[in-house]
């Protein structure tokens, strides 16, 4: 497996109101005209961490992909979710064509026989019905209203779920954009029409790939993300975010890392890196940055040399999911964590921007 880096930078995005033309707030006439601008990167005090694998989990230095200016001008790497060869819903990040409207060319390149076609990874498929167009789009108080086609409605009742979470995922990546509403030809849906799902509030906390833990009671739960991996071929794996309904608990950073210590359930495809004999001494988020301290069980990756730096990896973004913290330090037994592979884990880490991303 190749990793490039996780990264210093972190996202600005500036999102104004969407724009429609034509009489009603949505209709399949409408044209939708969209301001929505691709993210300027600044700088954020967090550790670099290089590596050159072929599945990015870190961002996309822009003076990394060649010398070529005009080709690096013409894409740009956007985060789309597609259906893995398990039925998970992934986030992927893809070079896709530079565009004034990203929210709608990320829902584009998530439809079954369009242009994510050319791009799709070996295993992984587009999860939007074929043929499904957004005719409209409007962002109200951090409300997104997307107006989706009649050919929306044709897909297999068994994706029902797993189509409500990638949208709802890929349009929340934006910083403006917080809950979701689905409408079809310019009608508002209560309800999925395939297998009735309800729509009530779509959005981070709906989760995504969802699980009820052993021993927990629907009702009085707690909700982690975790990401546990798949193996993409014998050399290369990827990140899962898969959300477990646990037992209710106060201490989500440290149920979130006890989650990834007990690993995927039984007979799952997934697998987590965390050796399952690391111990949990303290999770504690300090401002922005969450400290982690494990044993030093951790330590016994390569041989017992060193920490596994895809567990790593998992667990900078599984507790920066839960915890709102944009950095993540790892401790062993009370001392900094000094490296993971190659990476530099020294000082906090900070989550990254991109998952998942594909070198071709």
């Amino acid at each position: 497996m190749v990793l490039r880096r996780i990264g210093v930078m972190t996202a600005v995005l500036g999102i104004s109101t969407v724009l429609l033309t034509g009489c009603g707030l949505f209709g399949p006439e409408e044209e939708t005209r969209t301001s929505i601008d691709p993210p300027p990167l600044t700088e954020d005090g967090g550790v670099e961490i290089d590596a050159s694998d072929a599945i990015d989990s870190g961002i996309t230095d822009p003076d990394a992909s060649g010398t070529d200016d005009q080709e690096t001008s013409q894409t740009i790497n956007r985060t789309v979710y597609l259906l893995d060869a398990n039925d998970y819903v992934v986030p992927v990040t893809l070079p896709l064509p530079q565009t004034d409207g990203p929210a709608k060319q990320v829902l584009s390149y998530m439809v079954k026989g369009g242009p994510v076609e050319e791009l799709l990874p070996q295993g992984f498929a587009a999860i939007l019905p074929e043929g499904t167009n957004v005719l409209g789009a409007n962002i109200l108080e951090g409300t997104v209203t997307v107006d989706f086609s009649p050919e929306f409605t044709k897909y297999a009742p068994e994706q029902e779920e797993e189509i409500l979470h990638a949208i709802t995922r890929a349009l929340t990546q934006f910083d403006s954009i917080e809950n979701v509403e689905i409408w079809v030809n310019g009608t508002p849906l209560s309800e999925m029409p395939v297998n009735k799902t309800p729509i009530t509030a779509l959005n981070q906390s709906t989760g995504i790939n969802l699980e009820l833990a052993e021993g927990a009671t629907p009702g009085r739960t707690s909700a982690v993300t975790v990401y546990f991996q798949g193996q993409l071929d014998q050399e290369r794996t990827y990140y899962v975010p898969v959300t477990r309904l646990i037992p209710e608990t106060d201490d989500v950073a440290r149920a979130v890392v006890e989650e990834l210590i007990r690993g995927p359930k039984e007979g799952s495809p997934l697998f987590s890196s965390l050796l399952g004999t690391t111990e949990v001494i303290s999770v504690e988020k300090q401002d922005e940055t969450v400290v982690v301290n494990l044993s030093d069980d951790v330590l016994k990756y390569n041989n017992g040399k060193e920490a596994n730096p895809e567990a790593m990896q998992s667990l900078v973004l599984s507790l920066t999911e839960n915890t709102g913290a944009n950095k993540v330090q790892v401790m062993v037994e009370g001392k900094p964590l000094t490296t993971a592979g190659s990476y530099d884990f020294s000082k906090p880490v900070v989550r990254p921007m991109e998952i998942n991303s594909f070198a071709f």
